[in-house]
């Protein structure tokens, strides 16, 4: 098994985070953190709920709080050598505050950057079943406005970046697991 520490997953939502950070879990056989999935979880309640309670404001102070448990966690994990590696997927807004930005650099040892064009952002996130709050209108113009001001705030935090555009999940996997296996050799 490859020691890769802690691995975090960022960018715009349709990127893959969720799917490719998974299947490297599974390749790994190390644990898995959504944190979409954790933020539900520590909520009781959907990421579309805690939206419709308190809005993009109160979904990110509560983002905060569990990204810092989940990587205090996954750090400890790897202190105490009960794991070698524990992969972490972001939600595509995890990075705009500064704090979370600074966690996630100071936690991982590998930040990767899955990007998209949008049009195939669009295509992913229509056909997914996740409920996403921030595309309910017009989401071609919103994954394009995310993109553009987001790019900036995936590139301070990544050691690497994997355009996943027209790859299938396989491809991205392997991609990453690539990065991971030369990053050991150094």
């Amino acid at each position: 098994m490859t020691k890769s520490g802690v691995v975090v997953l960022v960018g715009v939502m349709g990127s893959g985070k969720s799917t490719v950070g998974a299947g490297v879990a599974h390749v790994l056989q190390c644990s898995f953190v959504d944190l979409d999935a954790q933020i539900a979880k520590s909520a009781k309640c959907t990421v579309s709920e805690i939206f419709a309670r308190g809005g993009e404001t109160e979904f990110r102070a509560v983002e905060t709080d569990v990204l810092a448990t989940v990587l205090d966690d996954a750090c400890a994990l790897i202190a105490q050598q009960t794991a070698l590696s524990v992969v972490v997927a972001t939600g595509g807004g995890a990075i705009i505050s500064q704090t979370n930005r600074d966690r996630i650099t100071s936690s991982a040892d590998h930040v990767i950057w899955l990007d998209a064009h949008v049009d195939e952002l669009v295509k992913r996130t229509s056909s997914s079943k996740t409920a996403r709050p921030l595309l309910s209108n017009n989401p071609q113009q919103v994954l394009s406005a995310l993109s553009g001001e987001r790019a900036g705030l995936y590139e301070q935090v990544a050691t690497a970046k994997i355009d996943t555009t027209g790859k299938q999940i396989d491809q991205v996997i392997d991609a990453a697991l690539q990065i991971l296996r030369q990053s050991e050799q150094k």
